[in-house]
């Protein structure tokens, strides 16, 4: 009975984490692809207004990542995380990127592109110790009513992944 009483205690103590869904998308993408990279470098910027910021990071040049399929983010300062998507042959749109942190119903939004050309990239690189917010991150691209894309992600704090942390020569 002890013991009993014992692991409901813990359980009611410990954290719960939800493991990152599965990433989900319609029929006209082609293809979806996860991941977290090291975002040291410099990067332009575009207005966004629906964002906390204002603006969103734009790379100059292509980025891979560099743990590709993995769901699991150190938060970290110089870290990001993010999808890349496909459409499907011929279908070319535009609609709006939604990025929902821990515990925040209203999304920041921002608006988007999307083709069969090339792949659309959108993600969060960790700039400020503030963004820094364990939990589970989800991405969502929109075209009007239609959800093109979701996508989750956790993150936990940086110590959980040094090894992660390390090789970015990322600071927290």
């Amino acid at each position: 009975m002890k013991r009993l009483a014992l692991a409901l205690a813990l359980a009611l103590v410990s954290p719960v984490h939800a493991d990152p869904a599965a990433p989900q998308a319609d029929p006209l993408v082609a293809s979806l692809r996860v991941g977290v990279f090291c975002a040291l470098q410099a990067m332009d910027q575009r207005p966004a207004p629906g964002t906390l910021s204002g603006w969103i990071h734009v790379p100059d040049g292509m980025i891979d990542f560099h743990w590709p399929d993995r769901q699991i983010v150190p938060a970290a300062i110089g870290l990001a995380f993010g999808v890349k998507s496909r459409m499907a042959p011929g279908v070319f749109t535009s609609g709006e990127m939604r990025v929902y942190r821990p515990g925040s119903a209203t999304p920041e939004t921002w608006d988007s592109s999307f083709s069969d050309t090339g792949e659309q990239f959108a993600f969060f690189r960790f700039d400020r110790d503030d963004e820094l917010i364990p939990g589970l991150w989800r991405f969502e691209a929109w075209e009007g009513e239609t959800r093109l894309y979701a996508a989750e992600f956790e993150v936990v704090p940086a110590a959980a992944l040094p090894e992660i942390v390390q090789a970015c020569g990322a600071i927290s």
